[in-house]
This record gives structure tokens, C-alpha cells and sequence, in this order.
């Protein structure tokens, strides 16, 4: 167990280390000129990897040590890819900056087969896509038949990756799983686009079936199963608020509400058939079955009863009676099946209390006066007298929703409910004999809550500090403890919100981003020290394992890291390039101040130049060059030619002081030139836009340009 603790403690301090080093990037630190900013990443780099190589050397019982540092090698290099666009002020979270970083990572996952790379560089494909497809500096539109191309694209690429981890070609569990997810995503996105009339949906719910039956009877695959009634479900119920915005009526809800009947007893009378033919041997299987229609059943029909039932009654009597009428048949829907229990078939019960669940939230919204202490009471009670483990998980999921919405609102005490769930969850977690599945759900209610409880300013910065200060240490403690235990689910969720509290401090502008790096990386010095000294105090011996990947296939991974210098090396070589030989011109901008995912704070520009005026592009999505000329005040404008695929839109002359822009056509009339983002240091971007009036910009003799400087005048 200890060497486990180990084990940890090393992963948790390259962990903090990364954090470290990506946040004290993103701070765009102002004491650091360029160079000295690439001296540093490129040296972190070097180092990651010598220390890679040197454990695989000297630490050969761990191996564990050279194979996580390798990868954060490989991850060093994202940062430090995303480190260069801040510098020469590329686009904020371009795809390409994912395309270059995938480049290395799989070809790491390729050579070593390690299951790291595989997760990451999936990642990093996917966040490629996303960013080509919805640019965080630009809005691009595209047309309806794109989309529908492109998420069909995805759900067949993702596919393919899901059949070769299947058929093991692909041998990787993760990928295997999130490849399905977002297959479905991918899918279920494609049935809305307003494209080709009914195909999309049409195609969604054979496909949809098919898999629904091929996970039920020819390849059994429980979490599969769920997942894809699930989607189906929701689908169902998206299909349902579209039909009720067009057609919402009295005899529409009526129908409603018969639809939910007869799914309801479509779903009772469909599993009972299927345990008449299944044998004993497959009465596990029926159990799972029957899980997967519960799921889809209580998702579609709830939903369209509850809202049916409530509109129904609007319509028929539109006074606030009706509310009140709810508010108390909700409270019938949720006790009367509870004390039924043994006498209602489970899919008729999880319907009526879903019901009952969605019209008491809505009817004590809307009520004046304390209805919702009501609603807790009658929560609490079901908590309560169930015995079912699902009844009592969304029991406490409205619970908890309810008084946090509620009781925050009454006096704004958000915070303070937030501390009292905190509280009453981690006891519930705590306490001895409470069933896993309610453990667990306490354990991410606890979590949760004081995560959001971080993110609050009410009492100031230190008070801020110090509340992340015991969030840390608490779900630090929560790892180690759940790991001793040896309860998987458990560490999941605390190792889970561990990383998530990383991740969401790098949006917290209480304390910068510099301070939060120093902070972690002392964190790190920590982690590895008390690792350290708990392998060295230890007196157990370490059993034999793998070697390191550095040590099998040494000179394949060597020309790899040769290749990520190489690509950082030619970035540097053409901004530089650009920068000492291009032609500096001015230009006329407007700034906007967000910040990026990976890169830290910029300014979001808009040129004059950026709206061809009185022009119609023929590729609105093309590339295009753009002729500049400068005006009597020296600023450079658009002259009125521009050329795309060779063909000039009028007869153009050159004039010895023309300047040819490389750009992107985002529109008939609207051009972007990779110069539209400005990094600044943390906290300095409003007073950078309030200042700002035009850009000093440095164009190659490709036409390919480089912004270098703001300026006011």
C-alpha cells in the first residue's frame, strides 16, 4: 500500500509541476522578454525528458516514474507550442496549435502504446476539430449541409476508433469508451440540423435502435446499453419540445399525456415478455435490461407527462390556482408510489415520482411563501421510507437542488447553503453503513459544493485563499484515503474534482495567475519530497516491472523530441524571419478583452481591413490576398483589389508601397489575417483596449504577418 502512496504522491507532483508551468505562461509575465520566455520552455523541455531518460537509467524498479515523466515531456511541448503563439501573437486557441501537438503525441502513442498517449492525443484531435469548427477569435458561418457533413464526420471517424478498440486492433479501454460517447454526441447533434427535411431524424432513430437491439441481443453491453437509451431518451424528448412548440394545444397535451401512458405500459408489458423467454441463465441479463428501459422509459415519459399534465391545465384554467393544484398533486406523485412500493410495478413507480419531482421544482419556483419547505419535508420523507437505492438518489438530487435554489435565494445565503450541503453530505459519506451508490453520490454533492464554494468573492481575497487552501488539502486527503480503501469509484470522483479545482482556478481573477503558479509549484517541491521520503522510509520491496519505455525504444523516441524542437525551432525561425525582415505597417483596430484556454489574457482586435467594403468574395470560406495601400496619415487600408485562386476582382496595377495581406475569407465581405489576437500580461487587457487605437504590424514577403505592438497614436 505504501508503494501505491508513492506512486501517488509522484503523479500528483508532475501533475502540479504542469499546472505550475502552464499557468506561469499564461500570466505573460512582463519581467521576460521573448527569448528568455522560449529559454525557459525550451529548457523545462530538455529537462523533462533527461529526466525521463535518467530514471529509465538509474530507477529501473520505476519504471512508473520515467514513463509519467515522458509524458509530461510530451505535454511541456503543448504549453510550449501555446507559449510561442502568446509570444508572436498567433490566433488565441487555434486548431493548428493542436494539430502541431498532436503531431508528436501520436506518434508517441504509436511507438510506445501507451494508454496516456492514446487519451491525449484523442483529446487533442477533438479539440482541433472543435476549435476549426467554432474559432474562439472569429465567428465563421457555415451552412446547414456543412454541419450535417461534418458531425456525420465525426460519428463515423469516431466509429471506427470504437470498432478497432472493440476487436482489440486498437487495445485501449478509454478510447473504446469515449469514442462511443462521442459517437453518440457526434449523432445525436446530426438529427437536428434543418437539412433534408425528416432524414437526419429518421436516421437517428434507426440508427439509434439498431444499436439499442445490438447492445440488448447480439453484442450485451450494460454500460453501452444505458448510454444509448439514454441519448434515445432525450432525443425523444428534444423531438417532443419542437412538435409542442409548433402545434402546443389542448388536444396536443392530451395526446401528450396518452403517449407517456402508452410508453409506460409499452415498457411494463415489453419486459415482462422478455423474462417469459429468457431462461435462468439470462436473468442477470433481464436485470440490465430492465435498467435500460427504466432509464429511457422514466427520461421520456416523465417529461412529456409533466409537461403535458401542466400545460393541459393552463389552458384549460389559466389562473394561479392551477399551480397550487400542481404543487400538491407533485407531492401525491412522489409519497403515494413510495408507500406503494411493493405493490407498483418499478417502471409505473420511477415515472410517477420523476413526475411528481420535475412539477413540485417548477410549481414551489413559482409559489410565493415557503411551499418548498413542503416539498423538503416530502423529499425527505421518500428519503426515508424507501428502501430502493434510485428512489433515494433522486430524492436527494431534488433535495439538495431545492434547497440550494430556495434556501439561497431566501436572504442570499447562497454560501451558507452551499457550507450546509457541504456538511451534511460529507457525513452522509462518512457514516459507516450507508450503501456505495449513496456514498458516493455524497461524496460529489460534498465535493461539488465546495468546489462552487472557491469561485466565491463575498468575503474577499484571503478569505478566497484560504477556503482553496482547505479544498486542496481536503480532496488531497480524499485520494490518499480512498485509494487505501481500495474503493474505485471513490477515487475517481476524488482524483476527478482534484484536477477540476486545477482547472478552475485558472479562471479565478482573485489572485493571478503568477501566484497561483508559485503556489503550486511549492505544492510540487512538497509532493515530491514526502514521496521521496515515504520510498525511502519504507521497508518493503518493490516488485519487478516493466522496463521503461525509454529504455526499450530509446532511439524512436529520440527522433520524436528531435521533432518537436524541430517544429518549435521553425515556428521561432519564421515569426523571426517575419519580424527582422518584413514590412512594418499601420493599422486602424478595435479591441475586445478575453481570455484564452491555454495562452492566458489577450485582446480580441477588429481592423478596418477586416471588412472589405462594397465587395462580394466568391469563396466566402477561401483563401484570399488583400492589397493595402497607404493614406495620407500613414495608416495602410484596403485598396480595392484583392486576388483568391489567382483571379484578381478587378485589373490591378502594383504601386511601389502596396502591401499584399495573406488572409481568410469568413463571409462575402469579411477577411481575417492571423493577426487578430494580442497577448498582454494577466489583468492589463482592459486598460490595453481602452487605449488602444492601431496596431503596428510586421508583413512578410509571402504575405504573411505578425501584429508586433498596440498603440494610441
Amino acid at each position: 500500500m505504501q508503494q501505491n502512496a508513492v506512486r501517488l504522491g509522484y503523479f500528483l507532483a508532475i501533475s502540479l509541476l504542469l499546472s505550475a508551468l502552464f499557468y506561469f505562461f499564461a500570466s505573460n509575465w512582463p519581467v521576460l522578454d521573448r527569448w528568455e520566455k522560449i529559454g525557459v520552455s525550451v529548457s523545462v523541455l530538455i529537462l523533462l525528458y533527461l529526466f525521463s531518460y535518467g530514471a529509465a537509467r538509474i530507477l529501473r524498479r520505476h519504471s512508473f516514474l520515467s514513463n509519467w515523466l515522458l509524458v509530461a515531456g510530451g505535454l511541456s511541448f503543448g504549453i510550449s507550442v501555446a507559449l510561442l503563439g502568446q509570444i508572436y501573437n498567433s490566433h488565441a486557441d487555434s486548431y493548428t496549435l493542436f494539430v502541431v501537438w498532436l503531431i508528436p503525441s501520436l506518434l508517441f502513442a504509436i511507438v510506445t502504446r501507451y494508454q496516456p498517449f492514446y487519451v491525449i492525443s484523442y483529446v487533442l484531435a477533438h479539440l482541433a476539430v472543435c476549435f476549426f469548427l467554432d474559432p474562439s477569435v472569429i465567428h465563421v458561418v457555415r451552412d446547414e449541409q456543412w454541419w450535417f457533413m461534418v458531425f456525420w464526420l465525426i460519428a463515423l471517424g469516431n466509429l471506427i476508433l470504437f470498432w478497432l478498440a472493440a476487436t482489440d486492433w486498437l487495445r485501449s479501454r478509454p478510447i473504446h469508451y469515449l469514442s462511443f460517447l462521442v459517437f453518440q454526441l457526434a449523432l445525436f447533434l446530426s438529427a437536428f440540423v434543418e437539412v433534408y427535411g425528416p432524414l437526419p431524424e429518421l436516421l437517428y432513430l434507426v440508427i439509434g435502435g439498431a444499436l439499442f437491439f445490438g447492445f440488448l441481443k447480439w453484442m450485451p453491453n450494460r454500460a453501452l446499453l444505458i448510454v444509448t437509451s439514454t441519448m434515445l431518451a432525450l432525443f425523444v424528448v428534444v423531438m417532443f419540445f419542437r412538435f409542442m412548440l409548433e402545434h402546443y394545444s389542448e388536444s396536443f397535451y392530451l395526446i401528450g399525456l396518452l403517449a407517456a401512458a402508452g410508453i409506460v405500459w409499452g415498457a411494463v408489458e415489453g419486459i415482462k415478455w422478455l423474462r417469459r423467454q429468457a431462461s435462468q441463465k439470462d436473468s442477470k441479463w433481464v436485470r440490465v435490461v430492465q435498467e435500460a428501459f427504466t432509464v429511457l422509459v422514466t427520461l421520456v415519459a416523465a417529461t412529456i407527462g409533466a409537461v403535458s399534465l401542466t400545460g393541459l391545465l393552463f389552458l384549460l384554467a389559466d389562473d394561479d390556482t392551477v399551480v397550487y393544484f400542481l404543487f400538491f398533486l407533485s407531492l401525491i406523485g412522489i409519497l403515494v408510489p413510495i408507500f406503494l412500493e411493493k405493490k407498483m410495478n418499478a417502471t409505473v413507480r420511477y415515472t410517477l415520482i420523476t413526475m411528481g419531482c420535475m412539477i413540485g421544482i417548477g410549481a414551489s419556483l413559482y409559489l410565493e411563501d415557503y411551499y418548498w419547505i413542503v416539498l423538503l419535508a416530502a423529499l425527505g420523507l421518500s428519503w426515508g421510507i424507501t428502501r430502493e437505492i434510485p428512489a433515494k438518489l433522486l430524492t436527494q438530487f431534488v433535495f439538495l437542488l431545492v434547497l440550494y435554489v430556495e434556501a439561497g435565494d431566501w436572504g442570499n445565503t447562497h454560501d451558507g447553503v452551499l457550507a450546509a450541503i457541504f456538511v451534511t453530505q460529507m457525513a452522509m459519506y462518512l457514516l459507516p453503513r450507508m450503501p456505495d451508490a449513496l456514498q458516493n453520490s455524497s461524496l460529489i454533492y460534498a465535493l461539488l459544493s465546495f468546489l462552487v464554494l472557491t469561485e466565491s468573492n463575498r468575503w474577499g481575497t484571503a478569505w478566497s485563499i484560504t477556503v482553496s487552501l482547505v479544498y486542496f488539502a481536503l480532496t488531497t486527503y480524499l485520494v490518499y484515503r480512498t485509494m487505501h480503501k481500495k474503493d474505485r469509484m471513490s477515487f475517481g470522483i476524488a482524483i476527478g474534482f482534484w484536477f477540476a479545482f486545477l482547472l478552475m482556478k485558472y479562471y479565478d481573477f482573485l489572485w493571478s495567475l503568477l501566484h497561483k503558479s508559485l503556489s503550486l509549484l511549492l505544492l510540487s517541491v512538497v509532493f515530491f519530497a514526502v514521496s521521496y521520503w515515504l520510498e525511502r522510509s519504507g521497508k518493503t520491496e518493490w516488485g519487478s516491472e516493466a522496463s521503461p519505455i525509454f529504455a526499450s525504444k530509446r532511439l524512436a523516441l529520440l527522433t520524436i523530441i528531435v521533432l518537436q524542437f524541430a517544429l518549435l525551432g521553425y515556428q521561432i525561425w519564421g515569426s523571426e524571419t517575419i519580424l527582422s525582415q518584413g514590412r512594418s505597417i499601420k493599422l486602424e483596430l478595435a479591441p475586445v478583452d478575453p481570455r484564452s484556454l491555454l495562452q492566458g489574457d489577450y485582446v480580441q482586435l477588429r481592423y478596418t481591413i477586416s471588412t472589405l467594403d462594397n465587395e462580394k468574395i466568391p469563396d466566402p470560406d477561401g483563401k484570399v490576398r488583400v492589397v493595402l495601400r497607404p493614406e495620407q496619415n500613414g495608416l495602410y487600408e484596403y485598396s480595392g483589389y484583392y486576388e483568391q485562386d489567382g483571379v484578381w476582382n478587378k485589373a490591378y496595377q502594383a504601386q511601389p508601397d502596396d502591401v499584399i495581406l495573406n488572409g481568410h475569407a469568413i463571409g462575402s465581405d469579411r477577411v481575417e489575417y492571423g493577426i487578430e489576437s494580442y497577448f498582454v500580461p494577466e489583468g492589463t487587457g482592459r486598460e490595453v483596449e481602452r487605449k488602444a487605437k492601431f496596431a503596428q504590424v510586421r508583413v512578410g514577403k509571402k504575405g504573411d504577418a505578425l501584429l508586433e505592438a498596440l498603440s494610441e497614436h
